[in-house]
């Protein structure tokens, strides 16, 4: 029996051990968490939680800051004129804690806002929010009528909005400020390529405040000033732009074509003095445009088959690698067949013994097979290579599209024999203005630019302005090969195809283009469609300017053929002898 007793006895004891432990075990484990806790609100976290407890008792608002502008000079008058510029309009704003009657605010603010009663209501019911947005862009007139209701707990607040006073004017160059998502952001142009440095630096204002939410006069008051976007200034002439834009305008409705551009560029250095496309756009009203394939710069981003006006590329190439010379001779058979096609000349002529500056005269296609051939599929692709054929211009527009030029070893013998005289290769319209600067600039391949001038605000008030230099890519063609093929260009608008360029007193060059369109769905070319242009420089002794103009699909008029001589040479005429006049540039001497 005392046996049972001690061992019962035991038995007790060890389990009154076993739930102290327990409990013991269970003090320990939770004073360890309150430590962890502790030691994990204190230090790891101490900055996480030091911002948060600040927030309660903190108001803080960003300042966005105000985006740079862009501007556009003047030659003559040398004043700056704003192309995208920013205009103040009203936010108007609630803060729902010190609102007394928000039946009656709402009654009241919905005719000016053009809101509804119940949505006003929906908003400044919102007890808990010290801040809540109800109408963006108000305009002046608006504002003034809300100040005078003197609503409390209704704030108004002055934004910068993008503002764009001359509306189409150049609007393929300056693009526009959009929403991507819910993020204002530069789209297209010079908007979207230098978004970054337009946009600024916002600012900040944080002020401490009650329990309740109210601001504190007399707390502790933080401003971090914002600082404004650069400003750019453009190369564009305002003049030449207007001047370009209006008679791109007029040639589309006289020849009925669908789209066009025209660029002027100065080949010394790159500056673009004028990009013209049509169709264009108001920038004040981009998103009422149904069609988004209108903001795209077709100088930049339309890949298209330039015809004739690529032969003189063609024909550098092979002047500076010494395949032919200026006087070589050929014998014009009329026609070429190459891989089971035949290539024949414009209207089917045939032009016996010729010479090379005769074959850009008189834009022969079989003339361009011969030197295409003499070249070669390497020493081709190689000149397109030097060219910029197979890369971006590096032009700063926002987007640009990127060519694709096969390898030499992926050419067959029809493709060489055509790329000769501008078809089955694709090039945007920048490309070739680019490579007539390189011919014209002793063989010089300088990059196109568009703007002249970024104009940096500082934090202090300050500007720093940073001048745009031209950028040297390379050299494409020797001197004394760009002076030969210049004067071959020459010749070509005094005595051939290209006569309707010429401007009395002055001696310029360039060459017609007329090309066949691909007919994307049923393959081959489409009879309907014709792409015209013309490239051209001038004045020869000096050149000052590059042109290009091209149409898209023109109608024909009666007996009058479509092609580059009738629809873009005249344009030529007209914008160059008015750019001798507007820069004083003298005459060419007898």
């Amino acid at each position: 029996m005392r046996k049972k007793n001690i061992k019962k006895h035991k038995q007790q004891k060890t389990e009154k051990s076993l739930r102290l432990n327990l409990v013991l075990g269970v003090i320990f484990l939770l004073a360890g968490l309150i430590v962890f806790r502790l030691f994990n609100l204190q230090v790891i976290n101490y900055n996480v939680f030091t911002e948060a407890a600040g927030k309660q008792h903190e108001i803080w608002s960003e300042v966005k800051a105000k985006r740079g502008e862009i501007f556009i000079e003047d030659y003559k008058e040398d004043n700056k004129y704003v192309l995208a510029g920013n205009k103040d309009l009203g936010l108007i704003y609630a803060v729902p804690l010190e609102i007394e009657d928000a039946q009656k605010t709402a009654s009241l603010l919905s005719p000016i806002l053009e809101l509804s009663n119940e949505e006003l209501l929906q908003r400044l019911n919102k007890k808990n929010d010290l801040y809540e947005p109800l109408k963006r862009k108000v305009e002046d007139e608006k504002v003034q009528e809300i100040q005078k209701l003197g609503l409390k707990g209704i704030g108004i607040q002055k934004e910068a909005w993008r503002y764009y006073p001359e509306k189409n004017f150049a609007s393929h160059v300056i693009g526009f400020l959009g929403y991507e998502g819910d993020q204002l952001k530069g789209r297209y142009g010079v908007e979207g390529f230098y978004n970054n440095i337009l946009e600024g630096k916002a600012g900040f204002i944080a002020e401490e405040r009650s329990a309740i939410g109210a601001w504190i006069s007399v707390g502790r008051r933080e401003v971090k000033q914002d600082i404004k976007g650069s400003d750019l200034i453009l190369t564009l002439d305002r003049t030449v732009q207007y001047k370009a834009e209006n008679l791109l305008k007029q040639a589309l409705e006289k020849w009925g074509a669908e789209s066009g551009t025209i660029i002027v560029m100065d080949p010394r250095n790159g500056a673009i003095l004028a990009l013209a496309n049509l169709p264009d756009f108001d920038l004040n009203g981009y998103s009422k445009v149904e069609n988004v394939n209108i903001f795209n710069n077709s100088a930049i981003f339309d890949l298209y088959e330039p015809g004739s006006i690529f032969k003189p590329v063609v024909m550098g190439i092979a002047l500076e690698t010494h395949v032919v010379s200026p006087l070589t001779t050929y014998t014009d058979p009329c026609a070429v067949s190459i891989g089971g096609f035949t290539i024949t000349n414009y209207n089917g002529k045939c032009y016996g013994l010729q010479n090379m500056t005769n074959v850009l005269e008189k834009s022969i296609n079989t003339g361009m097979v011969f030197v295409a051939r003499a070249l070669g599929s390497e020493k081709m692709v190689n000149g397109l290579k030097t060219f910029g054929f197979d890369s971006l211009t590096g032009v700063d527009l926002d987007t640009e599209a990127q060519t694709i030029l096969r390898s030499a070893e992926k050419w067959r013998e029809t493709n060489l024999a055509t790329a000769g005289f501008g078809q089955g290769i694709a090039v945007t319209p920048m490309q070739m203005a680019m490579a007539y600067s390189a011919i014209v600039n002793q063989g010089k391949l300088v990059k196109p630019h568009i703007i002249k001038k970024i104009i940096k605000h500082q934090e202090d008030g300050s500007e720093i302005i940073e001048e745009i230099q031209p950028v040297f890519v390379g050299q494409v063609l020797s001197s004394s090969t760009a002076e030969k093929l210049s004067a071959m260009l020459v010749s070509v608008v005094e005595n051939g195809f290209s006569k309707p360029a010429r401007v009395a007193g002055y001696l310029v060059g360039g060459k017609t283009g007329t090309a066949e369109v691909p007919d994307k769905i049923h393959g081959g070319y489409d009879e309907e469609k014709r792409i015209t242009s013309f490239a051209g420089f001038g004045p020869y002794e000096d050149p000052r300017f590059v042109i290009l103009i091209k149409l898209d699909h023109s109608q024909s008029k009666g007996s009058v053929l479509i092609e580059g001589s009738t629809t873009c040479a005249p344009v030529f005429k007209e914008l160059a002898k008015f750019l001798f006049d507007y820069y004083k540039i003298p005459p060419s001497e007898e």
